[in-house]
């Protein structure tokens, strides 16, 4: 019996070893295309020029209210390789006290064709409205990256980050000021919260009332390391 019961720990211990070694191989995969595919930088730079094609139409149009482009932070505007890559380094997970370490280190770079983008909208005097949920404690830190990094930022710039509730609607329905050209985000929830922490399915068939907007309103950008899909999966 004692000899059964060695063999089934063993072979438990080796099925939980080829279950961790999977999703690291996953993890390390995504991360590997992220960092070194010239397709992602081009979906990047893509995702970018028609943002340019929005902007330029709106301003053939009159508004009474100030233009304005909501963007999210991490992985639309600076880039978090080098923090994801510890984390599969170190065969650890996400925490806001490893990420708050990796924000005050003020290194996340622009993600291809962003410095340009924003610089230009900026020039047209097209208000740029960051909306991310890094949490407000990393306000300073996050303002210095963005300025160090050449993006748009000054003493009038709206920042709004995250208190308590992750789900950014009421956050956008303080920007009614505000005729929004664009809002881009790595994200679904970036853009609706009929995509916040719902599983795949519900975000897929959410498409369906929003797919109009893609490519006009709405701009996706790719992001295959981390997102809201890992936790949408149904059991």
């Amino acid at each position: 019996m004692k000899r059964i019961n060695k063999h089934l720990l063993l072979l438990l211990l080796m099925g939980l070893v080829l279950a961790c070694s999977r999703k690291n191989s996953q993890k390390d995969h995504s991360m590997y295309w992220q960092k070194n595919a010239a397709e992602y930088h081009a979906l990047c730079i893509q995702a970018y020029n028609l943002a340019k094609m929005k902007v330029d139409q709106a301003l053939t149009r009159t508004s009474e209210k100030p233009l304005a482009i909501i963007a999210d932070i991490d992985e639309t505007v600076l880039g978090n390789c080098p923090y994801n890559e510890m984390l599969i380094e170190k065969n650890t997970t996400f925490t806001q006290e490893t990420w708050a370490a990796w924000v005050h280190k003020k290194m996340a770079e622009p993600i291809p064709g962003a410095l340009e983008f924003y610089n230009y909208a900026d020039s047209l005097n097209i208000e740029i409205i960051y909306l991310s949920n890094r949490r407000v404690e990393n306000y300073e830190p996050t303002k210095s990256n963005l300025i160090s990094a050449g993006f748009p930022f000054d003493d009038n710039t709206v920042m709004l980050l995250r208190e308590e509730d992750g789900n950014k609607a009421a956050r956008r329905k303080q920007l009614s000021n505000y005729n929004i050209v664009l809002l881009l985000g790595d994200n679904l929830a970036d853009f609706d919260e009929r995509f916040y922490k719902q599983p795949n399915d519900i975000r897929i068939d959410g498409l369906n009332d929003t797919r109009a907007l893609f490519g006009e309103k709405f701009i996706l950008f790719p992001n295959l390391i981390y997102g809201s899909w890992e936790m949408g999966f149904n059991d």
